[in-house]
Order: structure tokens, then sequence, then C-alpha cells
């Protein structure tokens, strides 16, 4: 998510009001490609994994705070944490955002799946210490949050899905998508040899300096005014950094990714035992409100919340109350 001039199926960053700006309105949406210019204090790390895979993961907020585990949606590295950090920072939220196999500097994993991730995750808190913790899915990273709630809900205080999209497959689950959505997805379902091309093809665009102000213009071309406001001081150079590192393999890490998303998931919805809130945005037009519809039914004792006015960046307009809420699931005690 005119009159531009089209050199393949998908588009290239040539006119903001063309298919490039379908490209950059799709991949801007899967929010968190923005940096925070106040958010300097960045630290990166990684863990080894049972088999030898390392997974890395960036820190923002508090490092003492309220440990929540942020899983970015598609195409992002873990760099797309970081424009919550200065609202984790006054929560008192320890935000930490993984780079999902195969993109930033974790490993590929060949066997990806939505439960073998969580076993992951699993590992991964166990090698940082944290017994209890949060999760945050947003958009494509909603499945993999959704999969932490199935398989460690003994150990989350809350699971927040932002933006996320619902299980299923045809035109149903494509349906009020932005046209670039419903290729991209009808492309994972019924040809994803022809995925990676594409991707390969837009990381080398992404890999340009120059496009960062085209895709920030495409980006904001039809965003609701909630979402202007709450993303007008981020630096678009973040945009094209996190979707670089998710793509620095030529899309391969990311074709896997789209095509596990858009299968049968592994678990069923109903095993997650730990509360689960779905936020989403009226005017989504990249995950449509319908798929947090589909969510509410599906997940037990989900508390659902629709924000008016807001579109797929929901998460950036609600960010102080999202952290609000996981630092009251983290305090003993609290009734949230």
């Amino acid at each position: 998510m005119g009159n531009s001039r089209q050199r393949d199926a998908l588009g290239t960053p040539e006119d903001s009001r063309g298919r490039s700006s379908l490209w950059a309105q799709s991949v801007s949406g899967f929010p968190g490609f923005a940096h925070d210019r106040g958010m300097t204090n960045v630290s990166d790390r990684s863990v080894l994994l049972p088999d030898g895979r390392r997974l890395a993961y960036h820190e923002f907020g508090d490092p003492d705070g309220i440990p929540c585990v942020y899983t970015p949606g598609w195409p992002a590295s873990g760099l797309a944490g970081q424009p919550y950090g200065e609202a984790a920072r006054k929560a008192g939220v320890r935000w930490i955002s993984i780079d999902k196999p195969g993109t930033g500097r974790s490993d590929f994993d060949p066997r990806r799946s939505l439960p073998r991730y969580a076993e992951d995750i699993r590992e991964f808190a166990d090698r940082l210490g944290l017994d209890r913790f949060a999760t945050v899915g947003e958009s494509g990273g909603g499945p993999h949050a959704l999969a932490l709630a199935r398989a460690l809900g003994d150990r989350l205080t809350v699971a927040v899905i932002l933006s996320g999209m619902a299980p299923g497959q045809g035109k149903q689950a494509r349906e009020g998508m932005r046209p670039v959505n419903r290729r991209l997805f009808a492309l994972a379902e019924r040809a994803p040899w022809l995925l990676r091309p594409q991707l390969a093809m837009f990381g080398r665009m992404v890999a340009k300096p120059e496009n960062a102000a085209k895709w920030q213009q495409a980006a904001m071309g039809d965003a609701p005014e909630a979402e202007r406001r709450a993303l007008e001081d981020i630096d678009p150079a973040l945009l094209l950094a996190a979707t670089g590192e998710a793509l620095r393999d030529g899309g391969r890490a990311a074709a896997q990714e789209l095509r596990m998303l858009v299968r049968p998931w592994g678990f069923p919805l109903s095993g997650c035992t730990c509360p689960v809130e779905v936020w989403h945005g009226a005017e989504d037009r990249n995950a449509p409100v319908a798929h947090a519809h589909r969510l509410v039914a599906a997940l037990p004792g989900c508390r659902a919340r629709i924000v008016e006015g807001a579109g797929h960046s929901v998460g950036m307009v609600v960010q102080h109350e999202l952290m609000a809420t996981i630092a009251r699931a983290g305090t003993p005690g609290s009734d949230g």
C-alpha cells in the first residue's frame, strides 16, 4: 500500500501517485517504518538458539522496565520497533524488537513456521531471563504474537495484536485490501515462486537513499488525519532501513514469511490462554477491519478496540495507551 510509467507487474518508484505508491503504502503500512529522531540510544544484540541459528533483537524504551517482546510486520526488521521507544520509556516498558528469522541479523530458518517461532521465543526469553512478559505483534507480526499466546500463554501477561491479519485464504481474506496487497497475497497462495523475484526487485529499489522522501510522500498520501499527526515527525530513512534489512537476502525470507502467513498457521486460535487484545484501525486497507472481527470471534475472552479515524498505523496513533496497557498488565496487583 496515475500517470506513472509501468516497467513490471508491481511498478518502480517513478511516480508517487502510481504503482510505486501502492508499494510504499503497502510496506509502510506494516507500521514501525519510522525513525524517531529523538531515539538515538539503540541496543541490538543476538542469542544463539539450540540449533545454531542466531536470533537478533533491538532494545528500546526503559532497559529496566516491564518487558515486552515486539514482532514487527512484513517485511521489516526489528528496527521497526524504534518509533515506540520514547512512549515505552515514559511508561516504563522494556521494548524488545525481534529480527524475525532471515531478517536483519537473524539467520534464515529453512523449517520456519509460526509454532517454531514460538519455540524460538521461548528459548530467547529463557536466555534473557524473562519469566513473565508481554508480547505485541503488528500487522504480519500479529500471527507471530498469537503463536506465542498459544504456546507461551502461562508466561505472557498480555498479547496485543495491532492491525493484525486473521487466518484464511482466498478472496474473502483479501477483500478490502489495497490492490498491491491483494496481488501479493494471491501470489503467495497460487504462485509463491514468483514472490522472490518481485521482492528482490523491491529490495534493490529501497537500497537507494534518494527514495526515502518519495516513500514518505506516498505513505502519507491517503493516510487518515489521525495517522498523519502521529507520523509527521517520523524520519523516512528508517522506512528504507527496516525494509532493506528484511530484503537483504534478495527476498528469500520475506517470500517464505508471506507464504507461511497465507497458509494454515498450525495452531488453533481457541488454544490461546493468556489475555489477548485486538487493536485495529477502522480505516485500515492493508489488513481491513474484517480481519479484526474474525480474530475476536475466534479468540476466547478477547478484548477488541476498533479505533475510528485510524488506518493501518493504528499502533502509532495509540502508542501511549498501548504502553500503558503493557505496563498495567505487568504490574502485580493491577486490575488490567
